[in-house]
């Protein structure tokens, strides 16, 4: 039998807290060995989008063996009224490899980036940060503030976002205040989000550097979840070489796909060996902040380890709960 749940199952069943949670054990586990998480597979040509498949692995008590395909076509709501980016995730018995669960994947996905990010909040922020800034304020960017709430133990008091889209932005304003409780102010630039903030997400489509290294404060976390290719990125290579910690989720995957670490490597600011994965700091192996004056940097770019964890916690809390259908193939 193979359990089918789908959008709303996996929205009555997951919670930020709980996304968390599993995304920060899924990076242990990758830096204890429990885990494996082959390089995720891109398809493009001839296809007008990009598809990626992505497997993964944790053992230990948690068991999860999945498999996620994410597909990202940028003219799906003009041309056919369907979101940009759509994913299934496929669990597997880890003792028999059987398929026992597909699940709508496009909610985990956004759920875990927030979570990802929360995670790197927890650790690397400083421990008063109460305020963060955003660059977007689309669903993904609505789910990074859910995660650096959640990853301040729901100390966040504040949030700036810019958005070019006012209705967009206003939206957003009314979510996450009514979501969350806190406070949200709609800027008119970017640059504005750079002052009075201990937190900044980049959550953008943009392919070059989103803000000027120079103008960021001391002190500062930055999370850059956006770029995801070695020609792109949302931080510029002052950002890079002022910060004293520059993590990943994963060091191999932000080496193979992401220009925010590889271009700075390229031109001699940075070497390799700089760029750490957050399990590192998570396990205590790699110390996190030794100062309030730091900057310090987190870049994801995805990687199935977080799906996996979260599909299996939603699969399993499906079981539990009787929600879903069973399906006999």
């Amino acid at each position: 039998m193979v359990r089918i749940l789908t959008k709303a199952n996996v929205a009555e069943l997951l919670n930020m807290a709980d996304a968390l949670e599993y995304v920060e054990e899924a990076y242990k586990q990758l830096t204890l060995g429990n885990a494996f998480v082959p390089q995720r597979i891109a398809i493009t040509d001839p296809a007008p989008g990009l598809t990626l498949v992505m497997p993964g692995i944790i053992g230990g008590e948690m068991s999860a063996l999945a498999t996620k395909i994410v597909s990202v076509y940028k003219k799906n709501p003009e041309k056919y009224n369907i979101p940009t980016v759509l994913a299934k995730i496929m669990i597997q018995d880890i003792n028999t490899g059987d398929i026992v669960g597909i699940m709508d994947g496009s909610l985990i996905t956004a759920m875990r980036t927030g979570a990802a990010t929360g995670v790197s909040v927890k650790y690397l922020a400083r421990k008063d940060s109460t305020t963060m800034s955003i660059y977007s304020a689309g669903v993904q960017a609505r789910k990074q503030v859910s995660g650096v709430y959640y990853g301040l133990n729901e100390k966040l008091e504040r949030c700036k976002v810019f958005d070019p889209n006012k209705d967009t932005s206003e939206s957003f304003k009314k979510e996450i205040e009514g979501e969350l409780g806190i406070e949200v102010e709609i800027t008119n630039s970017g640059d504005e989000l750079l002052t009075n903030s201990d937190i900044i997400v980049a959550a953008t489509t943009s392919t070059t550097p989103i803000f000027a290294g120079e103008k960021v404060s001391e002190g500062v976390h930055i999370s850059s979840i956006g770029a995801h290719a070695p020609d792109a990125r949302e931080l510029d290579s002052t950002t890079i070489k002022r910060a004293s910690l520059l993590t990943a989720g994963l060091k191999e995957a932000c080496l193979a796909e992401a220009g925010d670490y590889i271009i700075p490597i390229n031109e001699g600011i940075i070497s390799k060996d700089n760029v750490i994965s957050i399990g590192n700091i998570i396990t205590g192996k790699i110390s996190s902040r030794a100062t309030d004056t730091e900057i310090t940097v987190f870049k994801s770019v995805g990687i199935s380890a977080q799906d996996v964890a979260v599909g299996k916690l939603v699969y399993d809390r499906a079981l539990k709960e009787g929600i879903g259908q069973d399906i006999d193939f």
